[in-house]
């Protein structure tokens, strides 16, 4: 477990740098921008990362877990690289020209925003961070993506200025993105030499990457679907309102993917040998998942209300609601993730994950039609958690025999518990305080001291003792 402590850590310590980016960003843009222009901004990149999708499928997942497979002989690796990368680049070029085709034809008053929209559909052929994943190379893609963030945010906060400004926003968060990913390329050279392949190698890979877009287009429809139906059925303004609700639920579930951006790559490898123990690891790594779950769940109830009001400002009351409802998702989410990235894509049970995501997305997009013309983005986010619970409790029943769900529940249901009780005890101490601000620091702080101390005894006896042991 070292190698997968050590890539842990580093994706933990990447993703708190990350979570800066958006404390800082999202008051300051709530501030000078103003919800329908974070409003029409998220409108518009809801339509273009549909594209986005497009033009990757299920190219992430297959790619991370054919490159896992082979990573140890250069040979096969640049020849699994090349057949993928070549089906990407054929994908996104015609993503590219039917997202051209929209914005002539279709997004009338957005037309110029969605324009610059543009940049993150054509970042898409540049994004090969499924090779460095696969291969669980994570510092390099980690270490460009932290250093554009930085950039963004200085360009953010120099340009960026009032509500009108919405297009050097666009702008800017579009071009950035396109700049990291070519740095992914850039750098692909020292680990594979890419060959136009032949069409006979591309067959084999166009049934998986079908297979697993399906999954990727369900979660499409209640990840970024809710944001093009809330703003046609809803409004802009309220689109603005989950944008940002929906940006500090991210904040921990980011924590909860980084552990499987580590673990796939690595349970691919392990399942290559019929004979291996992957349950092992599995639990360790769901009992990680259902403490981190469980804590960021109840952390995120506990200090919605000042959050919205530090963050965003005046006019962002509303964002209380919404977070403490997508917090909700946040347990489902971890479950589920454990499940997905360190079972059945590594075992090849793509037919599980399929009718998981498509069935949670059928849900979700009833609920948004008939919840949104009255709820508004408060329906946005019942369909959101309805549509994680119902990924978890799918994916559980259809691995009960082959995984040991009762323990994982019991760990669950410890951890909730506990939480519970850290969030109850945070409440009544810092409820005392009278400043909003300096109350939210306080609940965050003694939020995170009393879970360490609540779940010590797991770190010692689970994580480091297993990098202990490695060494």
């Amino acid at each position: 477990m070292k190698s997968e402590n050590k890539n842990f850590l580093v994706n933990i310590g990447y993703q708190v740098l990350i979570m800066a980016f958006p404390l800082i960003t999202v008051p300051y843009t709530s501030r000078v921008m103003g919800a329908e222009s974070i409003g029409t901004y998220s409108y518009t990149y809801s339509i273009v990362n549909l594209f986005m999708l497009a033009g990757m499928l299920g190219i992430s997942n297959h790619g991370n877990r054919s490159v896992a497979r082979c990573r140890n002989d250069r040979t096969a690796l640049s020849k699994v690289f090349s057949e993928v990368y070549t089906i990407q680049l054929a994908l996104c070029g015609l993503a590219i020209v039917g997202y051209v085709c929209y914005v002539i034809a279709f997004s009338g008053g957005y037309a110029f925003i969605a324009l610059l929209q543009t940049p993150f559909l054509i970042s898409v052929c540049f994004d090969i961070s499924w090779l460095y994943f696969g291969m669980e190379q994570f510092l390099l893609p980690l270490t460009r993506n932290l250093a554009v963030k930085i950039l963004t945010l200085i360009l953010m906060l120099l340009l960026v200025k009032a509500p009108d400004d919405v297009w050097k926003y666009t702008a800017i968060m579009s071009g950035s993105t396109l700049v990291s990913n070519i740095f992914l390329v850039a750098a692909a050279p020292r680990y594979v030499q890419y060959k136009l392949p032949m069409s006979s190698g591309l067959h084999p890979h166009i049934k998986p990457i079908i297979v697993l877009f399906i999954p990727v287009l369900a979660f499409s429809i209640y990840h970024v679907m809710d944001k093009t139906m809330l703003g046609a059925f809803g409004s802009i303004t309220e689109l603005g309102y989950f944008e940002n609700a929906e940006k500090i639920t991210n904040l921990p579930s980011a924590v909860i993917t980084a552990l499987g951006t580590v673990m796939l790559p690595r349970m691919s490898f392990i399942m290559k040998d019929a004979a291996a123990d992957y349950r092992t690891p599995i639990m360790a790594s769901m009992r990680l998942a259902c403490i981190l779950g469980a804590c960021m769940c109840g952390g995120l109830i506990l200090v919605a209300n000042d959050a919205s009001t530090f963050l965003f400002g005046a006019g962002f009351e509303r964002c209380e609601m919404l977070i403490r409802v997508l917090a909700l998702a946040v347990v489902a989410t971890a479950w589920a993730n454990v499940i997905r990235t360190q079972y059945l894509i590594p075992k090849g049970l793509d037919g599980v994950y399929v009718r998981s995501t498509f069935g949670a997305g059928i849900i979700n997009l009833a609920i948004n039609l008939a919840l949104i013309p009255t709820l508004g983005a408060l329906g946005t986010c019942i369909g959101t958690v309805a549509a994680e619970y119902f990924i978890a409790i799918y994916q559980t029943l259809a691995t009960w025999k082959q995984l040991d769900a009762k323990r994982y529940i019991h760990d669950l249901a410890t951890a909730l518990i506990k939480a519970v009780v850290i969030a109850l005890v945070c409440l009544a101490i810092c409820s005392r305080i009278d400043t909003s601000a300096l109350r939210l620091f306080a609940e965050i702080a003694l939020f995170i001291l009393l879970s360490l101390a609540f779940f010590s005894r797991y770190l010692k006896e689970e994580f480091f003792a297993n990098s202990r042991e490695a060494k």
